[in-house]
C-alpha cells in the first residue's frame, strides 16, 4: 500500500521552505459563477510531538545540515499563499491518462484548524515485522483554500466613477490590489464595447462585491487558473478534449470517460416575458444564438423588443434588475434550461475546457452515414460542450494504514480505507455563452437622506 498521497498541500512560510501537507480528503468547488473553494484535511509528519514548540527541523530536501525553521501556529498560516497538487489518483495505471498532468489550485489560507496528533503504530498494518525507525508523529489539520480575489471581500468602500465604462472600472478597483493578488489578470476575452457611462457608484460595498455586480450585470464572468484570471464575455479559445461516454458503471475504473448525464430543474420565477413583430427576433427563446457562429453574429448584440415586461419576486416599482438588458436576461434563462449534469473519473478537466463526448460506439454507425449534413449538425450539438462548474470529491486516506495497530481489536475490513475521486460536471451547451446571474445593488438605510444613483 503507497505510503504517498496524490494530493499534497503546499503552504508558503516566509521563514522556510513551503510547508508540505499530505491529503487526506478534500472538496472542491469551482464555477464560473463564484470564486473556487476547497475544504480539505491532511496531515504533517514529524519527530516531534508537541509540533508548536518546533523550531528547527532538518529538511529532506535540502542538505542534511542546514536547519530549517517551521513555524505551524494558525496564526500564522492564515492568509498565506498554497497550492493544492493533484496528481493521477490511480496506482498501477488503473486508468489509462494520455497525459498525467499535474493539475495546480492556487490560493490564501482563509481557514485552519489543528485537529490533533495521531502517534504511528509500531505494529502497523503496513509493515509489522519492520524494525526500521520512521516518523512517528502526524499532526493533522483542517484546511480551506479559497481564491486569492477573496482578499477583495474584506472591505467596505463608497466611491463615484464619472464618464468612464465598467471594464475601466474594474481595473481600476484591480489595481488597488495589483500587490497581493499575485496573479496575472487577462482580459483579452472581452470582446463587446461597452459604452461610457455618465455615474457608476459603489455604495457599501466590498470591492468584491462591486466588480461581480459590475460583470455579472453584464453578461461578464471571471474564473482563475493556477497563474491567470481571466475576465471574459466570450469563451477563452482551447483545444476541444474528446472525452469517452460509458454508462456501464462497472467499468468506470477501466476507462477515463463520463459516465452518466442528468438534468435538474427547480421552480423559479420567470424572469421576463418578451413579444416581438419584428422578424429578425422571432418569439422563440432560441432567437439570440446561432448554431454555425456562436459569437460573431450581429443578431446577438442588436435584438431588439416591442415589448417587455418583469416579473421577478420584486414588484415593479421595488424591482432590482429593471436596467438589465432583455436579451441578457434571454442568455440567462437559456443557460438555466440548457445546463446538464454529468459524472467522471477524469481528474485534468478544467473550467472553461470545451469536451467532445464520444458515444458512436452506442449509436449504429449505419444510422450515423445515412443522417444527412443538417441532422449531424444538430446532432453535434449534443456531444460538444464547455465545462462551466465542477465539484470535485477526492479521498485518499489509505496512506493512514500505518497509523493503526494491530493488536487493537479492530475489524480491519470494515475501516473502508480506500483511494478514490469523481466529479461532477456543469456542462453547457458548446454554442450557448454562459451568462452569470445578476446582482443586487445595496439600497441605502430608509433614514439616509441622501440618493445613490448611476450604474
Amino acid at each position: 500500500m503507497s505510503l504517498n498521497s496524490y494530493m499534497s498541500l503546499n503552504i508558503s512560510n516566509s521563514t522556510s521552505n513551503p510547508l508540505p501537507f499530505k491529503i487526506t480528503k478534500a472538496l472542491i468547488k469551482e464555477s464560473l459563477e463564484e470564486l473556487f473553494s476547497i475544504e480539505c484535511e491532511g496531515f504533517f509528519e514529524s519527530l516531534e510531538q508537541d509540533l508548536f514548540s518546533l523550531n528547527t527541523l532538518t529538511n529532506a530536501s535540502s542538505h542534511l545540515s542546514t536547519p530549517t525553521t517551521f513555524n505551524f501556529h494558525p496564526n500564522v498560516l492564515i492568509d498565506q499563499e498554497a497550492i493544492l497538487s493533484i496528481h493521477n489518483p490511480y496506482e498501477n495505471n488503473t486508468l489509462n491518462f494520455d497525459n498525467n498532468e499535474v493539475k495546480n489550485y492556487k490560493g490564501i489560507i482563509t481557514y485552519i484548524k489543528y485537529l490533533g496528533i495521531n502517534h504511528e503504530s509500531a505494529l502497523n498494518i503496513n509493515d509489522s515485522t519492520s524494525n526500521t525507525k520512521q516518523i512517528q508523529y502526524k499532526h493533522f489539520f483542517s484546511f480551506k483554500l479559497q481564491s486569492v480575489l477573496i482578499r477583495l471581500s474584506l472591505n467596505k468602500a463608497n466611491r463615484i466613477y464619472t464618464h468612464t465604462n465598467i471594464i475601466e472600472v474594474i481595473k481600476q478597483t484591480l489595481g488597488f490590489y495589483q500587490d497581493i493578488l499575485h496573479k496575472e489578470i487577462d482580459y483579452s476575452n472581452i470582446h463587446f464595447n461597452y459604452e461610457e457611462q455618465e455615474l457608476i457608484s459603489q455604495y457599501n460595498e466590498s470591492d468584491l462585491d462591486f466588480i461581480t455586480r459590475l460583470s455579472h450585470n453584464n453578461g461578464i464572468f471571471f474564473y482563475e487558473d493556477e497563474n491567470t484570471i481571466y475576465f471574459c464575455d466570450v469563451y477563452k479559445n482551447v483545444k476541444n478534449k474528446e472525452i469517452e461516454y460509458n454508462p456501464n458503471i462497472n467499468n468506470i475504473l477501466n476507462q477515463a470517460c463520463i459516465s452518466s448525464i442528468y438534468k435538474e430543474q427547480s421552480l423559479r420565477t420567470n424572469s421576463f416575458t418578451h413579444s416581438s413583430i419584428n422578424a429578425n427576433t422571432p418569439l422563440n427563446l432560441l432567437s439570440l444564438h446561432s448554431s454555425k457562429v456562436p459569437y460573431e453574429q450581429e443578431l446577438n448584440n442588436k435584438a431588439c423588443y416591442n415589448e417587455y415586461f418583469y416579473e421577478s419576486e420584486y414588484s415593479f416599482t421595488k424591482s432590482i434588475d429593471l436596467k438589465t438588458k432583455p436579451s441578457l436576461k434571454e442568455k440567462r434563462a437559456l443557460v438555466l434550461n440548457e445546463s446538464l449534469l454529468a459524472k467522471s473519473n477524469i481528474y485534468h478537466l478544467s473550467l472553461g475546457d470545451f469536451i467532445t463526448l464520444n458515444y458512436k460506439e452506442f449509436n449504429h454507425q449505419e444510422e450515423i452515414k445515412n443522417q444527412d449534413e443538417e441532422k449531424q449538425d444538430k446532432a453535434s450539438l449534443l456531444k460538444d460542450f464547455i465545462i462551466i462548474a465542477n465539484t470535485q470529491i477526492l479521498i485518499d486516506d489509505a496512506i493512514l494504514a500505518n497509523s493503526i495497530n494491530t493488536n487493537d481489536h479492530l475489524n480491519l475490513k470494515d475501516l473502508n480505507l480506500n483511494k478514490s475521486y469523481s466529479n461532477t460536471l456543469t456542462l453547457l451547451k458548446k454554442n450557448i455563452i454562459f451568462t452569470p446571474s445578476f446582482k443586487a445593488k445595496p439600497k441605502a438605510p430608509n433614514s439616509t437622506q441622501g440618493i445613490v444613483i448611476g450604474e
